[in-house]
């Protein structure tokens, strides 16, 4: 086999080869369908007619269609009634749709988080398993119930397959685990799942091809992001853009990994950063009327702190591409928040990494975070970032019910006592986030916030993991 350094981008460092390290722990459009209403029937030997009144009434019937809609550039309409606003995806839209702002009477906002790698350790999976022989995994998720309410999307990194049983399940190095985790994450409230991570194709196609089938079948609401399945009759394509749209607020999400861990990707699965690629989607969802763009990038260097050159260096890919929000995942740990500018003008938020929601480390890898963007289109038209936070959180890998996440305000000294680290005391994770997040860090509400014009941004993360033996 091919080593993993033949297969690795050009334009991405390779990370430590501790790559989720089991000495860390464990581990390591759709198109629209018209409604076929019942034909008139004409009278017996009259005259066909419509009256008048019947004509006004389909008039107003069809303006009075709901705004929030979406569609998928390369697929078909799909009811999205789990959510307030539909969702969508786009891909190679008309080029006129983006050309004129959606202008509307009253500003419309839309509330995005996002938290960070759910990690299949087999400890993790292993938590689920009930005494039928079936999984379930709401224990997870069953802390972040206050954090997510008054969401609108609501974004989670699914970095390792859920192949399913026909596969085998197994964790560290070359994952695959439960889909069961899926259902616990839909009931949880995530509408949106990244799937363009390093660990995509652990199982190869097959994993992709069951996990992709899973979605479409159980939660076909649920948007899946920066994956296709190559073994299906339909598999869209890398470039579909999916589009979030509430209101006429139009937000677009991308999702891009640095590489695969070696392993080739012959028939273009996941999609990977490129320069090339990341300004035609951007110019896509531009096209398509989107007002804010957020990019989900897998990058940077495991345990590390500090945003890597290779970080900045596509960071500033995503910032001229006119990109308004990036959040982070694959470090396995928290970095900072900035405010990126340039010559240009344009400003975009950046959360570096928003660190593990649940996995089997340890150390300062157990501390996690919540993203939380407020985004605002005036009635003139503009959107724009109104605000930003970041609530840290806290895994606790506890065995059956006990492995489970909780917000860092939640956490007490005596559940660390009591947890597999005890030395992750409040005290401590307080000192971490104000070491890594900066003085924007308020450790009496365990929150960090701050708006576009710099209050709260990073002004710490200056130093990096020791490597663990």
């Amino acid at each position: 086999m091919p080593s993993q350094n033949d297969y690795a981008p050009k334009h991405a460092k390779r990370p430590t080869p501790r790559r989720d390290n089991p000495a860390l722990g464990e581990n390591s459009a759709p198109r629209t369908r018209t409604s076929s209403g019942s034909r008139s029937r004409r009278p017996s030997g009259g005259r066909s007619a419509v009256p008048l009144l019947v004509i006004l009434a389909i008039v107003l019937v069809a303006l009075a269609i709901p705004i929030a809609t979406g569609a998928f550039s390369a697929g078909g309409p799909e009811d999205q009634g789990k959510d307030e606003a539909a969702v969508s995806s786009a891909a190679g839209g008309d080029s006129d749709q983006g050309a004129q702002p959606n202008v509307q009477s009253e500003p419309v906002t839309i509330n995005l988080m996002m938290v960070g790698d759910i990690l299949q350790h087999t400890r993790v999976y292993q938590s689920g398993l009930q005494a039928d022989g079936s999984y379930n995994f709401d224990h997870v998720y069953a802390h972040m119930a206050s954090a997510m309410e008054g969401q609108d999307i609501k974004v989670l990194n699914q970095e390792t397959p859920l192949g399913g049983a026909s596969l085998g399940y197994s964790g560290y190095p070359a994952f695959n685990g439960p889909q069961e985790m899926g259902d616990a994450e839909v009931k949880a409230g995530f509408n949106v799942v990244l799937k363009a991570t390093n660990h995509a194709m652990d199982r190869g196609y097959d994993g992709i091809h069951n996990e992709q089938e899973y979605w479409k079948a159980k939660h076909p609401d649920i948007a899946v992001l920066g994956e296709i399945d190559p073994l299906s009759d339909n598999p869209g394509s890398l470039d579909d853009v999916y589009i979030y749209e509430k209101d006429g607020f139009k937000v677009a999400l991308l999702n891009y990994t640095y590489g695969l861990n070696g392993f080739a990707d012959p028939k273009g699965a996941v999609a990977q950063l490129d320069e090339d690629r990341i300004k035609r989607n951007v110019q896509s969802a531009r096209d398509q009327g989107a007002d804010i763009v957020v990019a989900f990038p897998h990058w940077g260097i495991e345990y590390q702190t500090t945003a890597s050159d290779d970080q900045r260096k596509w960071a500033e890919v995503f910032r001229k591409a006119g990109v308004d929000v990036i959040i982070g995942g694959h470090p396995h740990i928290l970095e900072p928040v900035e405010v990126l500018s340039g010559d240009d003008g344009h400003q975009t938020l950046c959360y570096w990494s928003v660190g593990n929601f649940i996995c089997t480390q340890s150390d300062d890898s157990m501390i996690g975070g919540m993203a939380k963007v407020q985004l605002r289109k005036e009635s003139d038209g503009t959107a724009h970032v109104v605000s930003y936070s970041l609530d840290p959180l806290v895994i606790n890998k506890g065995a059956g019910r006990n492995m489970t996440t909780y917000l860092a305000s939640d956490w007490t000294s005596q559940m660390a006592t009591s947890s597999a680290v005890p030395t992750l005391t409040p005290a401590h994770v307080d000192s971490f986030c104000s070491r890594v997040l900066g003085s924007g860090y308020d450790s009496s509400t365990h929150q960090l916030k701050g708006t576009m014009d710099g209050a709260g941004q990073d002004d710490g993360g200056d130093e990096a993991l020791p490597d663990a033996a």
